[in-house]
């Protein structure tokens, strides 16, 4: 088959119940998602493509175009029933094993750019320098480092809308809580390199002195001149008393804290922190054990 250049093979969706063999020419596959997002790969002299129509019946998954003269070799389904007549029964058994085990493989490609595609979207999210960008924007940017889908991009952004970090509109994405994205990229960054957990994520007993603190300090906070705020050492023991259920603070139970200069002890009898900062480590240990769930 000769086919020229600038014309269509097949169309996305279509079933030509055929297998192809590019023998001479390059032919370009374009895919458009739900949203309208564009993918291309392309077909060189020796590539091949039609099979999971020529052996189950499915629709393309792109539309190919002629990007020059071409020559193509046509399998059409009726000469591979044929010649499957001719094969030993379980040959078409291996063939149909050998297609769900394609399924599966894609599924879990899939599955695999959905979840490490997260990190790379928080890092263009982390370093933006406007409140708004257009989706637009967030797929071209994402493409330097994925090749995600639309649809499958605005499902991460929807992730991020479930937690309040950003707000989805029509054509743009507002961020709405940018250090906490950032300390968020930052958490699962070093859990990809270091295979460990972070220091962004809290113990439980690091959480619940924490929470005492915000508390006692939205009560009884005063704010310092390097613009953090301090509470009185009294005040945190009692508040931690009251959270932790009768538990007694004690400076064990804060030097991790202060290690993590999270807490800073004052001269005056006083604790001191970044209350945003705090405010955002303990959201991030709020929503971090629901990540994984949410991306699978």
């Amino acid at each position: 088959m000769i086919l020229k250049e600038g014309e269509t093979l097949c169309l996305q969706g279509n079933n030509p119940h055929s297998f192809y063999i590019v023998k001479s020419g390059t032919l370009s596959a374009t895919t458009k998602d739900e949203q309208n997002g564009v993918q291309i790969q392309n077909f060189g002299p020796g590539s091949t493509f039609g099979e999971m129509s020529l052996v189950a019946g499915e629709p393309l998954d792109y539309t190919v175009c002629a990007e020059e003269d071409c020559e193509i070799e046509v399998i059409p389904q009726s000469i591979f029933h044929d010649t499957m007549k001719e094969q030993p029964i379980w040959l078409k058994s291996i063939l149909s094993f050998l297609t769900q085990r394609n399924h599966i493989a894609k599924e879990n490609k899939r599955k695999s750019d959905f979840i490490t595609a997260f990190p790379s979207l928080l890092f263009i999210l982390s370093k933006l320098q406007n409140k708004i960008i257009s989706l637009d924007t967030i797929q071209n940017e994402l493409r330097n480092f994925s090749r995600l889908s639309a649809i499958e991009t605005y499902k991460l952004l929807g992730i991020l809308q479930d937690f309040k970090l950003v707000r989805l509109q029509a054509e743009s994405v507002s961020v709405e809580n940018k250090p906490l994205i950032t300390i968020l990229y930052e958490t699962l960054r070093h859990r990809a390199i270091y295979k460990s957990t972070s220091s962004n994520i809290l113990s439980l007993t690091d959480q619940a002195i924490l929470t005492a603190f915000v508390k006692a300090a939205c009560d009884k906070g005063e704010l310092q001149a390097d613009g953090r705020v301090a509470i009185t050492t009294e005040a945190l023991i009692a508040q931690t008393k009251r959270s932790m259920h009768g538990m007694s603070l004690t400076p064990r139970n804060l030097e991790s804290l202060l290690q993590k200069q999270l807490l800073f002890a004052t001269q005056s009898e006083k604790y001191a922190a970044d209350f945003d900062k705090l405010l955002n480590l303990l959201e991030l240990n709020r929503i971090y054990p629901q990540l994984d769930k949410k991306l699978l």
